[in-house]
């Protein structure tokens, strides 16, 4: 999630993990599939923290600045929408200029210090009165339904590397991860994979001699940042992620082959290479969903040969 400029992650959460697999020989599945919350209070913050959906099934709505409901001619669920398409909309009122926000007003009003509290104290810490006035909001970078390829034990294409929780890929959360299902995930697949493990010999099973990669500076990373959602956020097109690509090359021609570069270049790769819709990754020039549903995998190899329309493996 740190990868984006507006995210709920760790400022440390850069991809490590999937690069660092990726360098040993691990194949990365389904990478461009990343989701976006559509409520991150939009206060300045980093990572920026959720206004959370429990508000909006409480009756909180999606405003513009001049108050017009958002949702009424997207879905006919409203607010309640799946958060791609919520997000979506989000953005879109962001990009005209419109804003958007969350207005719990009436919804909540007075009772927001006993039943949201934390919204409640992140917002009064900014200056902001939720009970009074609608929250500035901004979709944001939140969980990563690909990554290392593993089986249900947790098992990636790699003898000997294990991977759990959300730097796993199992195909659990498919396109478009539903609500909290990750913290059932981390629970169910950790305990598969303790037990997995119990029946290997605890010897390993593959020597390793890698170096450890350059770190990316700073003022680097702010830009891989904005670049990462201005062309590979919400909304993509080819053309943003050829762009991408040339910022990735630059990056890494001028500070080494850094995690966060690599782990970018797997996502993005991936994102041009689907040219649909679907879920989390959303193609404004392709977006119909394909009849054929296929996984991405990808190898370090691939991401070197450095051609945007790599050719997917099947699952």
């Amino acid at each position: 999630g740190g990868l984006w400029q507006v995210s709920t992650s760790p400022s440390g959460a850069l991809g490590q993990a999937m690069a660092m697999a990726a360098r040993i020989g691990a194949e990365i599945a389904d990478p461009e599939f990343v989701q976006s919350h559509p409520t991150a209070i939009d206060i300045g913050l980093d990572p920026a923290p959720l206004a959370t959906e429990a508000l909006r099934g409480e009756g909180a709505k999606l405003i513009d600045g001049q108050g017009r409901r958002l949702m009424e001619s997207i879905s006919d669920a409203l607010d309640l929408a799946p958060r791609d398409i919520v997000a979506r909309a989000v953005h879109a009122a962001r990009q005209s200029g419109r804003g958007a926000f969350l207005d719990a007003r009436e919804a909540v009003g007075d009772h927001f210090p006993n039943r949201f509290p934390t919204v409640f104290a992140a917002c009064m810490a900014a200056g902001l009165d939720p009970r009074i006035t609608p929250i500035p909001i901004a979709p944001a970078a939140h969980y990563h339904m690909g990554g290392v390829a593993t089986d249900t034990e947790g098992r990636t294409t790699l003898p000997g590397l294990w991977a759990v929780g959300e730097c796993a890929a199992n195909g659990l959360h498919g396109a478009n991860r539903l609500a909290s299902n990750s913290l059932a995930e981390g629970l169910v697949f950790g305990a598969r994979t303790a037990n997995a493990l119990q029946s290997t010999s605890g010897k390993p099973q593959v020597a390793l001699n890698v170096d450890l990669p350059p770190a990316l500076p700073a003022l680097a990373l702010t830009r891989l940042r904005q670049a990462m959602s201005a062309e590979c956020g919400v909304e993509r097109t080819g053309a943003g992620l050829e762009r991408l690509l040339g910022i990735l090359d630059a990056l890494t021609a001028r500070y080494g082959d850094t995690d966060p570069v690599l782990a970018a270049r797997f996502i993005v790769n991936a994102a041009a290479n689907r040219q649909e819709s679907r879920g989390a990754h959303w193609r404004l020039d392709h977006p119909a969903r394909s009849e054929t549903p296929r996984h991405t995998r990808l190898a370090l190899e691939d991401i070197e040969a450095d051609v945007l329309a790599t050719q997917a493996r099947p699952a």
